[in-house]
């Protein structure tokens, strides 16, 4: 028994052995089989009534390199807006004369599914690619306070007055990546065009207030490090 077990452990680093063998140790990183990172940015969100800044924030993303030049890629990215052109104003108070303006913010929880070819020469890595994905919609409220001497301050409301209808929906995405050797990882740019394929309904104390269409453009900057040799 033993013996066997000797063996085997004889027989496991000859294997690993001759994987790091066949790829130069500063190769390694352009040589896994799955990808682990995550990114943050800005973009413009496009709608009808004008546009408006976003931010994105993604926390994971997964690439997984099924052959050399293409991999698969998800994960799960949040993405925030300013639901622009849907706003109420009420008055609350007629003894101090301060108007109160809502706002709803709109954050998109988006699990995609692409597929890239990839390209990394050098030390440079190079990806190109699109898929699909579903993006539940969220909504908090905002609220804007402004006296009678036009002093306005903004703050979070603790009761969500926005609601959407018809959520969950689909879209597609076209994305684009450059990036760069970074110790045992790559520092990327990332650019993805996000549009949804039909349209989410706002509503404000359940009256019905306006459409919205997802549709941005994003831009971020993040690290992701690589697991497994995949020679």
């Amino acid at each position: 028994m033993k013996k066997r077990i000797s063996m085997l452990i004889l027989i496991t680093i000859a294997v690993t052995g001759s994987m790091f063998a066949d790829v130069p140790q500063d190769e390694l990183w352009k040589n896994k089989r799955l990808y682990l990172g995550g990114s943050l940015g800005l973009g413009p969100i496009f709608g009808s009534d004008g546009t408006a800044l976003g931010g994105s924030l993604n926390p994971l993303q997964i690439d997984w390199q099924i052959a050399r030049f293409l991999s698969l890629g998800t994960g799960l990215n949040l993405y925030f807006g300013p639901q622009t052109k849907h706003t109420v104003l009420k008055q609350t108070d007629p003894l101090s004369g301060e108007m109160e303006t809502y706002s709803g913010v709109e954050t998109h929880i988006i699990f995609p599914l692409l597929v890239k070819y990839t390209y990394r020469p050098s030390i440079f890595s190079f990806e190109f690619g699109g898929g699909i994905y579903a993006s539940p919609t969220t909504m908090s409220t905002m609220v804007e306070r402004t006296n009678e001497n036009g002093y306005t301050t903004a703050e979070s409301y603790g009761k969500n007055l926005f609601s959407i209808e018809n959520n969950n929906p689909f879209g597609f995405i076209v994305n684009t990546n450059f990036g760069v050797k970074v110790g045992q990882g790559i520092l990327f740019l990332d650019v993805r065009y996000l549009r949804d394929f039909s349209e989410v309904t706002f509503k404000f104390n359940d009256a019905k207030i306006g459409n919205h269409l997802w549709n941005m453009l994003g831009f971020n900057i993040g690290y992701k490090f690589g697991f497994f040799n995949s020679r």
